[in-house]
């Protein structure tokens, strides 16, 4: 018997799905699932950028995340000393997303490497995708990436952004003029934050309408499919910090000992571990989603860490990262949720600050329903 054909509209989506981090992974599985909810039938391009081909992780990470983490390889010569020890510790940190990705994830049957290889051999889809993420952020992805700009689609092809982010408050001259070239090209846009509208709206792209990030669109019943056993069965507070911060370790410390309850931290290396803290080094993606299901209380410097706290209905403080922290504010304004980032390292009854769940959850639903919309129309129209 032959297999009736889907009448669902294909949908061949390019994001930031391989980045080595549990936020880029959750918003690409997101993104599958709301894709899906619209009546589409998605599939996610394995593309890699060049700095994400594995090959090439180990350099990345001594020369940026692990670097930066750890001043000892400002010495002469650690680097070199220390490439066989990191390339393990890379390896370690990708096989628990890179796990979930080939289980969970809709990926093309074969991996590019190169604009080249999409050009030469796009996927075929009714309608091209840029997904989720910083996927137009020139500083993240060290130049114009015109994968994400979809130029490897067939001439004349449906293109779509869903959620896009520039990342940045300001686009550098250079980049203004390619830009709005690739994308008068797309049909709709939307993007993660209103500033990246206002940001489109200056150069002569007119009307990306702002959509929440897509880990939002899911709910509590959503993400709790993804389930693990394997996290502590006592009360906890939960860490996730991407930016090495002694304050922010010495106020999560204060902070157990007020509530009296122990800390447990998720890391992506050993070297993240933390005197009198449990440290859980890369777990898995649905371990990952039940510690922030089964915390007490969160502390993050994370936007993914801030949505999933507030999205799950939980106590938390979230403290700036520094750089690209605007995106948690806005979260926190959309919300009416601001007293829960920190203003002052002495001060530990943030967490004591009372959350309208009831508010912010009407909030998320209200914005679930746009971008819904958003979606429907985007690809039925």
């Amino acid at each position: 018997m032959t297999a009736l054909a889907s009448n669902k509209p294909t949908v061949a989506v390019v994001t930031l799905h391989n980045s080595p981090n549990y936020g880029s992974c959750l918003q690409t599985y997101a993104t599958q699932k709301v894709l899906a909810r619209v009546g589409a039938d998605p599939t996610i391009v394995d593309y890699y950028r060049a700095d994400a081909i594995p090959e090439n992780e180990t350099d990345r990470a001594l020369n940026g995340q692990v670097a930066s983490k750890m001043p000892i390889f400002k010495i002469p010569g650690v680097k070199a000393l220390a490439r066989i020890p990191v390339s393990h510790m890379v390896k370690r940190r990708a096989a628990p997303l890179n796990a979930f990705r080939h289980s969970k994830l809709n990926l093309t049957p074969r991996p590019y490497y190169s604009i080249d290889e999409l050009e030469q051999d796009p996927p075929k889809a009714d309608i091209y995708c840029t997904g989720s993420d910083q996927v137009w952020n020139s500083t993240w992805n060290k130049g114009f990436e015109k994968a994400f700009y979809l130029t490897f689609a067939p001439e004349g092809a449906k293109k779509i952004a869903y959620a896009a982010s520039i990342g940045k408050s300001k686009l550098d001259d250079w980049e203004i003029e390619p830009m709005r070239e690739e994308l008068l090209k797309y049909s709709h846009i939307s993007v993660r934050e209103a500033e990246a509208a206002d940001l489109l709206d200056s150069i002569g792209i007119r009307g990306a309408v702002p959509v929440i990030d897509p880990t939002l669109m899911l709910t509590r019943d959503d993400w709790a499919e993804l389930h693990s056993d394997d996290v502590p069965k006592e009360p906890f507070i939960l860490i996730y910090q991407l930016n090495r911060n002694h304050e922010f370790d010495e106020y999560a410390k204060r902070l157990s000992e007020k509530l009296g309850l122990p800390l447990y931290r998720i890391a992506y290396g050993i070297n993240e571990r933390r005197t009198g803290v449990h440290t859980i080094v890369c777990p898995t993606v649905e371990q990952f989603v039940s510690l922030f299901m089964s915390a007490e209380y969160v502390v993050t410097d994370s936007f993914h860490g801030t949505a999933f706290s507030m999205n799950l209905a939980k106590k938390f403080v979230s403290i700036s990262p520094g750089r690209f922290s605007g995106r948690i504010m806005n979260l926190l304004e959309m919300t009416g949720e601001t007293d829960q980032y920190l203003q002052d390292y002495r001060d530990l009854s943030v967490i004591d600050n009372p959350i309208d769940y009831q508010h912010v959850h009407q909030v998320f639903e209200t914005k679930r329903g746009e971008a819904l919309a958003f979606l429907n129309t985007a690809i039925n129209d």
